[in-house]
């Protein structure tokens, strides 16, 4: 069962395309160790639009 630990709310920084690869990277405290994830958006987005991520432990 996933179990909600966070979320975070931010701004899209440029237009994004559905077929574009967007990237998320997690990294604790000031750390070299970072995770990069990298996934296809389900629509457009415009520079300015609001995204929320969330973090579920599963």
């Amino acid at each position: 069962m996933a179990v909600k630990i966070g979320e975070v709310q931010s701004e899209v920084t440029g237009d994004v395309s559905k077929t574009a690869d967007m990237k998320v990277r997690l990294q604790a405290g000031f750390s070299d160790k970072t995770k990069e994830v990298t996934f296809k958006p389900s629509e457009d987005l415009k520079k300015g639009d609001k995204v929320k991520i969330t973090i579920e432990k599963v």
